[in-house]
């Protein structure tokens, strides 16, 4: 087994940083650096959880091809499902701690599932790399001007940066605005900052706030509120499978309100569920996929994942690209592994206090969903309002197209 040495947080001084990582045990060569996780593999919001394991997969894979680190291999130890449901994931988290060969965590999907978990990850202190949830206080509980969780590192799109890119370019066209929201954490949060950015952006803009609970299947009393609100437009907070029933709601409603939403907006199961009704849609996402040329590390990472799983739903109609909800789902884990195995790497050890240090020295990372990725002991979080497009889903031939109309 490779080797455990727990500190205690107060030996994590700037001074000593480079002495720490020097003073931890090297990595041994017959053992296996192991990534474990609990994620929703199967179930409604499989695409996120199903999503980055495969990006998981393919970033073991290529560390495995180039020799492992130091030539020690590198693993998923531990995959489980819980369907992104809170319970079933702190019951699976807590078989994935109880394993002491499992040294990097990834985070569940989802902000429901995190949160659930996350204090029990902090006070477990070894490395964690969140790929999608998105409640700013998962990483920085003290908000955004205190120390961030220590052992948490993010490349999900935080709710604060999501709602001020959508809230600038709501506030600049309309004077009142409804605002749809998923209860759980993550649309609860999403919807008290967009309307403190928006109301930021326009003193004077309305704005009218209902909420709702995922898999619900019938919407017409909170559009209707919004629509009797006098509303200009509608922005939806939550997952893409809940998305498509409110707006095959709002078709048959006769509900003709230009449709904003979140990430969620992006990812498969709102075109599945909604058909040509999304044309129109328009959703804040990540930049990376949706810029005209590819970087090389995004289109390294689509060339293998196409190979390896084919034009599928993760990858989307179009077999020249992959789709924009990419970024989201599978490559934010892929990212998030080679993020903690490179610190293992320039740590020589898979210390958590070595590794926490190493991640925390990282430094314009070349990754697949975003340009580059910085994180200092101050920042954990990777993503920034200029790492984000607004697209416009619209008809190109038999097929959805996805393109940016907001920089």
């Amino acid at each position: 087994m490779v080797h455990h040495v727990r500190r205690s947080p107060a030996l994590l001084v700037a001074a000593g940083l480079s002495a720490l990582i020097a003073a931890t045990p090297a990595l041994a060569q017959d053992d296996t650096v192991s990534i474990g996780f609990t994620t929703a593999l199967t179930g409604p919001f499989n695409e996120f959880g199903e999503g980055y394991r495969r990006g998981v997969e393919i970033a073991v894979e290529e560390w495995n091809e180039k020799g492992g680190i130091d030539g020690v291999p590198v693993e998923i130890g531990i995959a489980l499902d819980d369907q992104l449901v809170p319970d079933r994931a702190v019951q699976n988290m807590r078989r994935v701690l109880d394993d002491e060969n499992i040294e990097l965590i990834i985070a569940p999907s989802g902000s429901g599932p995190t949160l659930a978990v996350v204090d029990m990850l902090e006070a477990d202190g070894r490395p964690v790399c969140n790929t999608q949830a998105q409640t700013p206080s998962i990483v920085d509980p003290q908000g955004p001007d205190g120390p961030p969780r220590r052992n948490i590192f993010s490349v999900s799109i935080s709710n604060t940066v999501e709602a001020q890119k959508l809230a600038v370019v709501l506030a600049e066209e309309f004077d009142n605005v409804a605002v749809l929201h998923e209860s759980t954490g993550y649309g609860v949060t999403g919807a008290e900052l967009v309307e403190e950015e928006l109301e930021k952006s326009n003193p004077d803009i309305r704005v009218n706030v209902e909420s709702y609970n995922q898999r619900a299947q019938d919407f017409t009393a909170q559009l209707a509120r919004s629509q009797r609100s006098g509303a200009e437009v509608l922005l939806v907070i939550g997952l893409g499978a809940d998305l498509a029933v409110i707006r095959k709601n709002m078709a048959r409603l006769n509900i003709n309100l230009p449709l904003y939403a979140t990430a969620g907006g992006v990812t498969p199961p709102y075109v599945e569920g909604a058909g040509d009704l999304v044309v129109g849609t328009r959703a804040a996402s990540v930049r990376a996929v949706g810029e005209e040329t590819l970087s090389e590390a995004t289109r390294n990472f689509a060339d293998r994942y196409k190979a390896k799983f084919g034009v599928d739903r993760w990858w989307g109609n179009n077999p020249d690209r992959p789709q924009i909800g990419m970024a989201s789902t599978v490559m934010s884990g892929y990212d998030c592994a080679n993020l903690l195995l490179d610190a293992v790497r320039r740590a020589g050890s898979t210390d958590p206090d070595a590794v926490i240090a190493a991640m925390e020295e990282t430094s314009g990372s070349p990754s697949a969903s975003i340009h580059s990725i910085t994180f200092t002991p101050d920042d954990h979080v990777a993503l920034g309002v200029d790492d984000l497009f607004i697209y416009e889903m619209t008809k190109d031939g038999d097929r959805i197209a996805f393109v940016p109309v907001a920089d």
